[in-house]
């Protein structure tokens, strides 16, 4: 059975589980572990150049030597394990006090329009969320879905010109309108979860009601709050997964597309009526946009239809379905190309050789491909990894028409030339892959998060 406790043991798992994915908590929270970790820096520096004098030594010498430093190694790991934990002993002191409270704040820039707030340099937020995540996922079995299974299911389900009511649409500022003494009846009615995380969550919730001053929503950018919203929709996600004639249900977050047998006397319209009354169960609603909602009856071969899904546009025409980058994805790489050569144009003057370097690397960024460290595992991004599912490039021919519409305006012929070798197209087709340093990296992205 999984230990649910805040104790300092568990911890120092997500301590570990943290530093291995590139996290680094020491640097962040505990300034004398830092301390501890350069020395070791140090010590293996000083065990790699004995080995590479190691012709230069009597073996006995040698021998005694090595064993010396591997010693201090070995001391200087265990102080930097005591202090680690001694830090640790306190937070989870600090998460048993009835007097603790998350601390949240709100960033200074919004994503989509929406809040965003995060958990800032407080060591026991951050440990108290790591370890609620952890018992949720452990206890429930809960997950975000994967976009990258979804996509290729869809378009599988939807290629072929059989009969079908297809419903797509989306919950209108969903983290923003969770109900959340709901959320916590729903948690408190499955008490799978120990009474101490329950209570920790309710402080969490508390927490961010007050920062916000709303009496609904959970905290969109805290990551426990992806787990929290999957809880909270379970019970519909059983509903639409019992719906008759079902072919195929899907959400990603706020994203739902339901695909179903044609019924008799019923439209897909009825079908997303009926699902407009069992999310208002939830207390949520629909957003019913046309740009965020369609009912589609397909019922031959030679109708056309098309909407937008996770960032992909499904277009089925010609008794197929073909995928390119939805307009929305599309606009948004264009406004970043616009940032980059306003950016280039700003400086320019003033550090020439500066800004042509910012500028060169920004659009390879763009059009090429990259590992994101310190990012959900790694994970892989680009024009090709973000959008590995298109069949259509007449998308990215365009973001190629755009990059030299905008390298026209500048005069350095030797730079236009340089650009000329940058492609949206190219890096899809042939996945370019490239690598960027933490410095490099922080410096492409500048332009972005002004």
């Amino acid at each position: 059975m999984l230990d649910q406790s805040f104790s300092h043991q568990n911890l120092y798992k997500i301590y570990s589980h943290e530093n291995k994915k590139g996290n680094n908590l020491a640097e962040r929270f505990f300034s004398d572990v830092s301390d501890e970790y350069i020395k070791i820096k140090r010590a293996r520096k000083l065990i790699g150049n004995l080995y590479s004098r190691r012709r230069h030594y009597s073996k006995e010498v040698f021998d005694k030597r090595v064993a010396l430093l591997y010693g201090l190694l070995r001391e200087i790991k265990n102080r930097k394990n005591e202090i680690v934990r001694s830090h640790l002993k306190s937070v989870s002191r600090n998460l048993s006090d009835r007097k603790f409270r998350f601390h949240l704040t709100k960033s200074a820039s919004q994503v989509n329009g929406k809040d965003v707030f995060l958990t800032g340099n407080s060591v026991d937020s951050f440990f108290a969320e790591k370890q609620i995540q952890k018992n949720i996922k452990y206890t429930y079995g809960v997950k975000q879905a994967d976009r990258d299974l979804i996509v290729p299911q869809l378009r599988a389900v939807l290629d072929n010109k059989f009969p079908k009511m297809i419903v797509k649409t989306d919950i209108k500022s969903f983290y923003e309108n969770i109900n959340r003494e709901i959320l916590l009846k729903k948690l408190n009615e499955s008490p799978i979860l120990s009474l101490t995380t329950r209570k920790v969550i309710a402080r969490l919730l508390e927490s961010y009601g007050v920062e916000s001053g709303e009496d609904l929503g959970v905290p969109r950018g805290i990551g426990v709050s992806a787990y929290l919203s999957e809880l909270y929709m379970k019970s519909f996600d059983s509903e639409m997964a019992s719906l008759p004639n079902l072919v195929y249900y899907a959400r990603y977050v706020d994203d739902i597309v339901v695909v179903l047998s044609p019924e008799p006397g019923k439209s897909s319209q009825d079908y997303l009526n009926l699902i407009e009354s069992k999310i208002s169960k939830e207390k949520l609603s629909l957003n019913l946009g046309v740009d965020k909602t369609k009912a589609i009856d397909f019922d031959q071969g030679d109708y056309n239809y098309t909407f937008d899904f996770l960032g992909y546009k499904f277009n089925f025409s010609g008794g197929g379905i073909k995928l390119a980058m939805a307009d929305k994805k599309r606009l948004k790489y264009q406004d970043r190309l616009n940032d980059v050569f306003s950016a280039y144009r700003k400086s320019c003057v003033k550090q020439p050789k500066e800004s042509r370097r910012e500028l060169l690397l920004r659009l390879k960024f763009l059009t090429y491909n990259t590992r994101l460290s310190n990012n959900k595992g790694n994970a892989l991004v680009g024009i090709y990894n973000s959008n590995r599912w298109i069949t259509e490039t007449n998308c990215l021919q365009r973001l190629d028409n755009r990059l030299q519409g905008l390298a026209n305006s500048i005069t350095n012929q030797g730079l236009k030339s340089r650009i000329s070798k940058y492609s949206f197209k190219k890096g899809f087709e042939e996945r370019l892959f490239t690598k960027f340093s933490a410095q490099e990296f922080s410096r492409i992205t500048r332009v972005w998060s002004k």
